[in-house]
């Protein structure tokens, strides 16, 4: 049994496994098990020697999709899309926003003070009064 070989049926049961995400970890385990021992035994009693042969033994298991597909079908929850995981976004992303819309506000409140204390009352004008005419001093 070559490492090449082993690859092969290891990609195949991860992508199966893949695909069951959706089914409880118990059965998605028993599922993958009696697979790997089901080409096991097959690898035996035919004495296979090839990746060809072995890929002809996974091809006649069926894709990972048709047998995921018919795992979810037994199961009672037929589903051939599995779940999606969602990412997980990192658990200091809102603290960091929060914070910049903290400071954020202070800034604009603390330009709101400054503007508003700047701005000043317009002065008040008084009026001047009127230049009084003076006569000119008598002539002698």
């Amino acid at each position: 049994m070559n490492t090449k070989q082993n690859d092969v049926v290891t990609e195949y049961l991860h992508e199966v496994d893949l695909r069951l995400s959706g089914l409880p970890v118990l059965q998605r385990r028993e599922l993958l098990a009696d697979l790997a021992a089901h080409v096991a035994t097959e690898r035996t009693e035919r004495n296979i020697q090839t990746e060809g042969e072995l890929i002809e033994i996974l091809e006649r298991l069926g894709s990972p999709e048709v047998v995921a597909a018919a795992a979810y079908e037994e199961a009672g929850s037929y589903s051939p899309v599995p779940a999606v995981r969602r990412p997980q976004r990192p658990k200091w992303l809102i603290p960091v926003i929060a914070g910049i819309v903290v400071v954020v506000l202070l800034f604009c409140g603390a330009a709101a003070v400054v503007n508003r204390s700047s701005v000043s009352e317009p002065a008040q004008v008084v009026p001047r009064p009127a230049p009084t005419e003076v006569a000119p001093p008598p002539a002698r």
